[in-house]
């Protein structure tokens, strides 16, 4: 006995020129027999696309082209969804990351607690000459503080031996249990769980340029 052919509906739309909606339309009418997978999809005997394929002009004929305006319609709407959603979408896979880092950085202090180790005191130590440090071990959030900073630092005249990222586990937890992406000027945490603004940025930064009247001297 001859093994029977089957198809997938997206296959069987393509063979016939048709769109997978249209195509569904035709097996719900009963004018195209499908078989059900064990997962429930739709499967078309090529025999029987044959027999449709051989129907020749009376198929235009009897496609039930009433409800054509309505699946355009549909479609469109789809996409437009879709494309608005996208954005959200990025956003909420970046807050997951950033969440995720930040329970990974207060997880590192607790395990640091629990060994009975003592953090240092970042905040209470003033290097001798500028440092700004962005915390983060890669979240999207972390590598965009970075390149926010950097791009920053250089238009209000710093340098890049200035800034630094910190991305260990163990080295941001020396600095408490802080929310990622964190940022640190000469030690003292400015920012912290969120993308600063590039106008906050500047302000936080601009203070610091060489020769500035009112930058800080520890």
């Amino acid at each position: 006995m001859p093994e029977i052919e089957f198809a997938t509906l997206k296959e069987a739309a393509e063979e016939l020129r048709l769109s997978v909606s249209t195509l569904k339309r035709y097996i719900y009418a009963g004018q195209l027999r499908s078989y059900r997978t064990p997962g429930g999809r739709h499967r078309v005997r090529r025999a029987d696309l044959a027999a449709l394929l051989g129907a020749g002009p009376s198929l235009s004929d009897s496609r039930p082209t009433d409800l054509a305006p309505l699946d355009d319609f549909a479609e469109t709407v789809a996409d437009r969804i879709d494309r608005a959603l996208q954005p959200r979408l990025v956003r909420l896979e970046s807050d997951v990351e950033r969440l995720e880092c930040s329970l990974e950085a207060i997880a590192a202090v607790i395990r640091r607690a629990g060994a009975h180790t003592p953090p240092p005191s970042p905040s209470q130590q003033f290097p001798a000459t500028l440092e700004i440090k962005v915390l983060g071990p890669g979240c999207r959030a972390c590598d965009q503080l970075a390149a926010l900073v950097t791009e920053i630092a250089h238009a209000v005249g710093l340098s890049d031996q200035s800034i630094s990222r910190v991305r260990e586990i163990d080295e941001i937890a020396e600095y408490g249990p802080t929310p990622m992406p964190a940022l640190l000027v000469n030690n003292q945490l400015v920012a912290a769980g969120r993308l600063p603004t590039r106008s906050r940025l500047t302000e936080l930064l601009r203070p610091h340029r060489p020769n500035e009247p009112h930058a800080e001297t520890h």
